[in-house]
């Protein structure tokens, strides 16, 4: 049901217990935009580590410069909006970050009745369960299930809980998404490297953590310049509005939910595939000379859509919500000495025909990136960012949603470029390293990670693909939402490479 909230309009935050003393800092247009996704990003290790080591580093880092924003507590404004208090001391009873450390370092992970069922690498291609019940590894048992309890509770945003075993150690950070995106994460979770590592002066600035620097680039957009929005005539209105939104509740209420899955792809089997998807492609294509310009990503796309897709009415059109980071489409942001952590995920539509949904390779992926390109220059994210800022202003509007009323929908995030498995190194925790098969990592370097929503499982809304990036021996890790029917043939089609 969150993403029906989502579309809908602003609820009115508690105001939470007040202190005096405290720093202010606000939540910028974007990060509103998440402010109900609590998240959970849990990091398997083949290290046993220092759990207090980590914790300590980690009070550190959001003791440093304005990194201190990450370890404030929710507030309500007193118009009910969301703003960020940070204790000017932080305490024992007041502390930067809630720690919390489970130790079984008696038993081996894989002889835990939970931890036995998380996906792991494999020597060939597997598609593994990822039942929701695995999200109990990474969060304590009081975790808070919605952004008011945090309010209620005086809670640090971020929370850390450590799960020792004997030869392994799962680390989990959970967080609202209206503190960071996957960007901001990776850059989170290098800087907590620093720390860790002994190179706190290496830490980069904070930068934004008071003004919404893409709220400024919005407002500056000079008049004369801004382009007409290309979603705009597509935007979810009136009487299609109704229509997608009661559609939407049937699909939830009585349709069939997603299987939610991990799929592992090693180096190899995921380069016969993407070399199966550009055969596949060039056969189509026999007379043109010059052939689409295909990455890794947009192949498996292609590819899982169309398992997606076989099992819905085939008149069905189909609407891609992609995920794509303003950091990289405003030139103006980089070099400025430092990083920015905030919410800076926007999103693009891409809208496909029942046959391009269904048919070609070739001319799905060219369709689909040519959508996609169109909707990520400077001036188009600048009217995505327009019309939910005028969304966001409005509390009792529906955030703009775009395509037909009646079209399949699939999410589709791509963290590869966030290349979290690469950000950490907390060598300096390791108390003993386990040499294992099938993992090839540095010791204080994760082997994966699971990802989870606290409070809006997977498999809970529409379809969707989230690769998650490839670990250090080049494997590719992906978690999908698909129809139940659609994963056997999946596994058939994977069984084959």
């Amino acid at each position: 049901m969150d993403m029906l909230r989502r579309l809908m309009g602003v609820t009115r935050h508690p105001p939470g217990p007040a202190f005096p003393e405290e720093e202010v800092y606000p939540l910028h247009l974007q990060d509103y935009n998440f402010r109900r996704l609590l998240m959970v990003m849990t990091m398997r290790f083949d290290d046993v580590l220092d759990a207090e080591k980590l914790n300590k580093a980690l009070s550190q880092l959001l003791e440093t410069g304005d990194w201190r924003k990450l370890g404030g507590r929710l507030r309500s404004d007193g118009a009910g909006k969301l703003e960020i208090h940070v204790p000017r001391q932080f305490s024992e009873k007041r502390p930067e970050v809630t720690f919390s450390h489970n130790d079984i370092s008696e038993t081996r992970i894989a002889d835990h009745f939970l931890a036995n069922q998380l996906p792991v690498p494999t020597k060939n291609t597997s598609i593994q369960p990822n039942p929701y019940n695995l999200i109990n590894l990474g969060v304590r048992p009081d975790i808070p299930k919605t952004v008011e309890d945090m309010v209620d509770r005086d809670l640090p945003q971020i929370s850390l809980h450590v799960t020792s075993f004997q030869d392994a150690t799962l680390v989990a950070i959970s967080w609202p998404h209206c503190v960071m995106d996957s960007l901001g994460f990776k850059t989170f979770l290098h800087a907590w490297s620093l720390v860790l590592g002994g190179q706190p002066s290496a830490v980069p600035n904070l930068l934004g953590a008071r003004h919404d620097v893409l709220l400024e680039a919005e407002s500056d957009g000079l008049q004369e310049a801004r382009e007409p929005f290309l979603l705009e005539p597509s935007r979810l209105k009136g009487a299609k509005l109704v229509s997608f939104v009661i559609r939407y509740l049937w699909t939830m209420i009585w349709g069939p939910a997603p299987e939610v899955k991990t799929i592992f792809l090693p180096k190899l089997a995921l380069a016969r595939l993407y070399n199966q998807c550009l055969e596949e492609i060039s056969a189509e294509t026999p007379d043109q000379d010059e052939k689409p310009s295909v990455s890794e990503e947009s192949a498996l796309l292609a590819w899982l859509t169309r398992f997606a897709t076989a099992f819905k009415a085939n008149t069905k059109p189909l609407t891609i919500i992609n995920f794509f980071n303003a950091r990289s489409v405003f030139q103006s942001l980089a070099n400025r000495g430092g990083v920015y952590v905030q919410n800076m995920a926007c999103q693009s539509f891409a809208f496909l025909s029942p046959k391009l949904a269904r048919g070609y390779m070739g001319a799905f992926i060219q369709e689909h990136q040519r959508q996609i390109q169109e909707q990520t220059t400077e001036q188009q994210c600048l009217s995505f960012l327009r019309a939910y800022r005028q969304a966001t202003e409005d509390g009792n509007s529906f955030k703009p949603f775009f395509g037909e009323p009646d079209a399949q929908i699939l999410v589709f995030n791509n963290l590869s470029a966030a290349n979290v498995m690469h950000a950490v190194d907390f060598s300096a925790a390791v108390l003993k390293h386990v040499e294992t098969t099938e993992s090839k990592n540095p010791p204080g370097t994760m082997t994966c990670y699971y990802y989870h929503i606290i409070n809006n499982r997977l498999g809970c809304g529409p379809d969707c693909i989230y690769m998650l990036g490839k670990d250090y021996g080049e494997n590719l890790w992906l978690v999908a939402a698909l129809p139940a029917r659609a994963w056997g043939k999946i596994e058939e089609a994977l069984g084959k490479l």
